[in-house]
């Protein structure tokens, strides 16, 4: 019986994605992809993660969000290179980077990060910049190892007073992630198909997000069950509160738009109101600034890296 059910599901849905694949080609094809992006450049280093890496000097570190990947940071983004070295990994588990059964919690996606500084040999603070998820394990970097970290800059970041308040924040990341975020038996059936039938699974995205670029659009899919699902359980969802600043006396700024409805506006404005370190900034703009607005973000990142100061411990 229970075969007869998963032959049915497997089957079903592979009818349905032919379908999506059919329908949606066309309109894909017809219309410009929505965001203003490029491909980056950089020698690609397969080290702890896979990480793009370019020019020299201080390191600035990108951090992509939940089922995104380096190329998230696009070309634009190349400009911080000229003066210092742009680390730009793919996070543990996600696009290139190597995908372990285990370990996903938010110390295993800090870690990994502060290895890769390690193997590149970066002994000065770096500052590291955030798109979402990546916000609270650059916090918690900066939490395992201050002096690596000279400030950070959060786009979109997802901090909750709470876990149940983030728990019911998930939903708004869009019905891929509604779908996949929690533990049932169908998101992990519709997790394992992706991963064995993985360039299926990419131009099905790429149909199924006509907004985002194509080659990052694919990377949504370059992930595994454990990687995702642990990911958001143990990073997202866990931990959520004023402990995910205790120990941080580097500089953060926080950055979201008057459209993002993943972020707490009130609750980042209660931060940025109660710890001396922590500025708060609202642009016009929804949760994928970094993406949209891709000059301006470089450009803010630019002015935060030239005022960046060491960890009031370091001075």
């Amino acid at each position: 019986m229970v075969r007869h059910h998963e032959g049915t599901f497997t089957g079903s849905l592979r009818i349905a994605l032919g379908a999506l694949t059919a329908l949606g080609a066309g309109w894909a094809i017809a219309h410009r992809r929505a965001a203003t992006w490029s491909p980056p450049v950089g020698t690609i280093r397969r080290l702890t993660l896979s990480a793009r890496v370019s020019g020299s000097g201080s390191a600035v570190v990108l951090l992509h969000g939940l089922l995104g990947s380096a190329q998230y940071w696009g070309a634009e983004y190349d400009i911080l290179s000229r003066d210092h070295m742009l680390v730009v990994p793919d996070l543990l588990g996600f696009g290139s980077s190597p995908h372990p059964n285990g370990d996903y919690t938010l110390d295993a996606h800090a870690i990994a990060v502060i290895d890769l500084l390690g193997d590149l040999a970066i002994e000065q603070p770096a500052v590291i910049v955030a798109h979402s998820l990546g916000t609270l394990i650059a916090l918690r970097i900066a939490q395992l190892a201050p002096d690596r970290v000279a400030g950070i800059v959060a786009f979109g970041p997802p901090l909750y007073a709470d876990n149940e308040t983030a728990r019911q924040s998930v939903g708004r990341l869009g019905g891929f992630v509604r779908l996949l975020a929690f533990d049932t038996p169908l998101a992990e059936r519709v997790c394992a198909w992706m991963c064995s039938h993985r360039r299926l699974a990419a131009r099905i995205a790429m149909v199924a997000r006509p907004d985002l670029p194509a080659p990052i659009a694919a990377d949504t899919v370059s992930h595994t069950w454990s990687s995702y699902s642990n990911t958001v359980t143990e990073v997202l969802l866990s931990g959520n509160g004023a402990d995910r600043f205790a120990g941080v006396d580097t500089n953060v700024v926080l950055i979201r738009g008057d459209r993002d409805r993943v972020v707490d506006p009130a609750y980042l404005d209660e931060l940025a109101d109660s710890l001396a370190n922590v500025t708060n900034e609202c642009w016009r703009g929804g949760h994928d600034l970094p993406l949209r607005m891709p000059r301006r973000c470089a450009n803010r990142i630019r002015t935060f890296v030239d005022s960046a100061r060491p960890p009031q411990h370091l001075v």
